[in-house]
């Protein structure tokens, strides 16, 4: 009869790289939903038990592509286009500049630099009343 003591146990230390290639696994099925049907989504990588290997391992494939921007809201958040197209690095900073969230995003562009619906519509009432005030003015 076998006991507990018979069972092997394999001790493997913290860390490696092995959660960074689950989410690229997960980044190349979110890229294939988002050919076959134009929908995204986004992978938070503050929710997941990354090591320092398996941010560099994500650093280094994903690498940087040619857009980037940082957008001012409570704070700064980079948004930084990876060399996959498709796929966005996100890092959201608090007034203080500390990381308070980051995640990976598929999609044609991030969400959360496209205009609000609302945003748009107050912005159109503004030109118009420019307008009107211009030419009032001449």
């Amino acid at each position: 009869m076998s006991g507990l003591g018979d069972i092997g146990i394999a001790v493997q230390e913290p860390g490696g790289d092995a959660n960074a290639r689950a989410v690229l696994r997960e980044i190349e099925t979110l890229l294939e939903r988002l050919l076959a049907s134009g929908e995204g989504g986004s992978i938070d990588l503050g929710g997941l038990p990354l090591s320092g290997a398996d941010y560099e391992l994500l650093e280094a494939t994903l690498g940087h592509g040619e857009v980037s921007a940082v957008i001012d809201s409570l704070g700064p958040t980079d948004v930084i286009e990876t060399a996959i197209p498709g796929v966005w690095w996100l890092t959201h900073c608090n007034a203080a500049e500390e990381v308070m969230a980051e995640f990976i995003e598929v999609g044609w562009c991030p969400q959360i630099v496209l205009a609000a619906q609302e945003d748009v519509s107050d912005g159109l009432q503004r030109l118009r009343a420019a307008l009107k005030e211009d030419g009032n003015a001449g």
